[in-house]
């Protein structure tokens, strides 16, 4: 049983708090999972890696589970995790973990239309200010860390340029430190460490005898929260009885679909991706089959029926339709894709995200281009980190990338 997808499947989504939660559970060596320090030393060494804090390198190797201590030794007493920490303006850091002289203060997203613009920085000086004037604001660093979900195209995963931009916006003191931390585990090495990752390197050391014994109920925990985020932290996707109607067709050829009007949901293996990569000048797609229903909740491969035909309409005849009307958020696409839609979207609704915008992209070689396909969407241009489509193309055709 997954306990994580069972209360997902409810009326209510599951709420970011009872996650937050389970991660505190991890993070704290006192709780009854079995796994000491091994999480909270593996995110403190890879927020170090990625984010150029060799210090908290140092913190991770003080972190051990010991049988006997140096009844002399100072400091270093177990680390202390509170849940919910309440700062000025009744604001709540979700989880602050005091360990040895650093406060670590963890904000976590599992849905990226949480992200809320100022709230680190208003989490950040709330908390200086509950310890200001204290002994522990001069003796102690604060790390502060941003815990958000990737999005993924059915191939890839990636984190938004605008949870980057809300940790960027943070100003500290100098000697505090921050970083990202993806719940899915992504493909590019610029991205941040991920919770998932850690997860399977705990499972996978214990599985050769490098890892202390995980008991059977915990283990299974884990892979259930691996499987619940992988998912996009969604339910179960069933048919609900009381609605045997849901369900209009269970599949449909896309010719059909496309004189179909309703508050409907078209499902298509990677969603977009799967459309665009199958559509493209492809006459033959207009017999493939399709699933079409009115559950609005079953996913991301479930498109709203107007953009699954915009989006097929215009990969038939690109010269003929536009992409204009397709709200657009994660990295959907993948490069070639993007590039017709540069070339001949006919849209200013459509923006890449990168971190480093326009000079980022100038900056990489073409084969460090097709490599990546990490690329983020959205329908407004948010900061100069977001690149108008027809700017992107421009961009790749400088580099002499090109698709048909």
């Amino acid at each position: 049983m997954n306990i994580f997808r069972v209360l997902a499947s409810g009326k209510q989504a599951v709420r970011e708090e009872f996650v937050s939660a389970f991660l505190a559970y991890l993070l704290s060596p006192k709780m009854d999972h079995g796994l000491g320090y091994s999480f909270l030393s593996r995110l403190l060494v890879g927020v170090a890696d990625k984010n150029d804090v060799p210090v908290l390198k140092e913190l991770a190797s003080k972190l051990r589970s010991r049988l006997w201590e140096n009844i002399f030794e100072e400091g270093m007493g177990p680390p202390i995790v509170e849940l919910e920490f309440k700062v000025p303006g009744n604001r709540y850091i979700d989880i602050v973990v005091k360990c040895d002289d650093w406060f670590i203060l963890i904000e976590s997203k599992i849905v990226p239309s949480s992200k809320a613009d100022g709230q680190l920085e208003a989490q950040y000086k709330g908390f200086l200010e509950v310890i200001g004037g204290k002994e522990l604001a001069k003796n102690n660093r604060i790390l502060m860390l941003y815990v958000v979900p990737a999005a993924t195209n059915g191939e890839t995963w990636s984190v938004s340029p605008g949870f980057y931009g809300e940790l960027d916006k943070l100003n500290q003191r100098p000697n505090d430190a921050k970083g990202l931390v993806s719940w899915q585990p992504t493909n590019d090495d610029e991205m941040p460490i991920s919770v998932v990752s850690i997860i399977r390197d705990i499972l996978k050391e214990e599985a050769i005898g490098l890892q202390s014994p995980i008991g059977t109920e915990i283990r299974h925990t884990l892979l259930s929260l691996i499987d619940f985020a992988m998912d996009d932290f969604h339910g179960f996707h069933y048919q609900q009885a009381t609605s045997p109607a849901k369900l209009i067709n269970p599949k449909m050829k896309v010719r059909k679909v496309l004189g179909l009007d309703g508050d409907l949901y078209i499902g298509i293996q990677y969603g977009k991706y799967g459309t665009a990569s199958r559509a493209w000048r492809n006459p033959s797609f207009l017999d493939y089959e399709v699933v079409v229903t009115e559950d609005s909740s079953l996913g991301w491969q479930y498109l709203p029926l107007k953009t699954f035909q915009i989006l097929t309409n215009w990969c038939l005849e690109p010269e003929k339709y536009s992409l204009e009307g397709i709200p657009w958020t994660g990295n959907p696409l993948d490069l070639a894709t993007l590039y017709r839609a540069g070339k001949y979207g006919k849209t200013k609704s459509m923006f890449v995200g990168i971190k480093g915008g326009l000079n980022k992209i100038r900056g990489l070689t073409p084969e460090q281009l097709k490599a990546r396909k990490l690329f983020q969407l959205e329908t407004k241009q948010k900061s100069k980190e977001w690149i108008p489509i027809a700017d992107f193309w421009h961009a790749l055709e400088d580099k002499g990338i090109k698709f048909d």
